[in-house]
């Protein structure tokens, strides 16, 4: 048997010293310091609310203008469907605009659901189509089909509290939706016309459910020949061509065809653009296209 070497068991033990002496000259850790706060939007509150027209509670936040504690008038309002995802993106784009004058000042209000972002995708689509997708092209969706009940819960509960809690003018809102939001934003044109007068809508996915929504639209051309409402829409020419940018082009010409008189209807191809690409510059061209006839002095 060979003795062990005594260089390597020296330099172990002294390496072994070390790194214990290290350890009781280093300082104890510092003790965790306060958390620091969370990152909030100014002149904004969150609302709950328990919906009897859907069966679920949404969570609804308000951003309030700039002028709203020195002036004493009463606001236009931004309905932002998906807020959980755009709520900050509408707020601020409005805000923005507003600063520079490009619009007026808005209430900025978002219906949001609170939950995981899972919850989130499948209560959108409960709330935003009219109908199931019965050939499901457009993947699982259980729970679709509730824009009736979606509509009651828009005019018998929320609209009612963003009313009675702020200066928020009842005949001029504007709702801005994409792809979902946008089906429900037509969808609501035809159906329930009264419940805004502007509307921005994004993307929208007209090719759900083998397109019936051509038939709400139908129904409503057999008793009406006007339609008082400002719209603009808008799609990115890089989005899905089958299922959003050619169903997109044929309800424009759909429309143009139809002259109804008191609707003034805007739409613009973003070039570069995709389904998701497409909504912060939709948002922010559709809010100055939709009130450029109330832009302020």
């Amino acid at each position: 048997m060979r003795p062990p070497n005594l260089i390597v068991l020296s330099l172990a033990a002294l390496l072994s010293f070390a790194a214990t002496l290290a350890g009781q000259l280093s300082p104890p850790p510092a003790p965790p310091g306060p958390a620091a706060p969370p990152v909030t939007i100014s002149r904004s509150a969150e609302h709950r609310i328990a919906s009897a027209a859907v069966g679920d509670t949404f969570v609804v936040q308000v951003r309030l203008p700039a002028s709203y504690e020195s002036d004493a008038a009463r606001f236009p309002v931004l309905y932002v469907l998906d807020a959980d995802m755009s709520f900050g993106l509408a707020a601020d784009t409005a805000g923005w605009l507003a600063w520079r004058k490009e619009i007026p000042e808005l209430i900025v209000v978002g219906i949001s659901y609170g939950g995981t972002q899972k919850d989130w995708w499948q209560k959108r689509s409960r709330d935003m189509t009219p109908t199931s997708d019965r050939k499901k092209v457009w993947g699982d969706f259980p729970l679709a089909g509730g824009a009736t009940r979606f509509q009651d819960f828009l005019a018998q509960e929320l609209f009612p509290l963003v009313e009675s809690r702020h200066r928020a003018r009842a005949d001029d809102r504007t709702i801005v939706g994409l792809s979902f939001g946008g089906l429900f934003g037509i969808y609501t044109l035809f159906t329930r016309p009264e419940l805004f007068q502007r509307s921005i809508i994004v993307a929208p996915a007209l090719a759900w459910d083998e397109r019936r929504i051509l038939e709400s639209e139908a129904q409503y051309r057999t008793r009406h020949a006007t339609l008082s409402a400002i719209v603009f829409t808008a799609v990115g020419d890089r989005d899905d061509v089958a299922r959003i940018v050619n169903p997109w082009h044929e309800f424009n010409r759909l429309i143009a065809e139809r002259n109804y008189e008191g609707l003034r209807w805007m739409s613009h191809v973003f070039p570069g653009e995709t389904h998701i690409s497409v909504y912060p510059a939709a948002v922010a061209r559709g809010l100055k296209r939709v009130y450029e006839s109330t832009k302020p002095d």
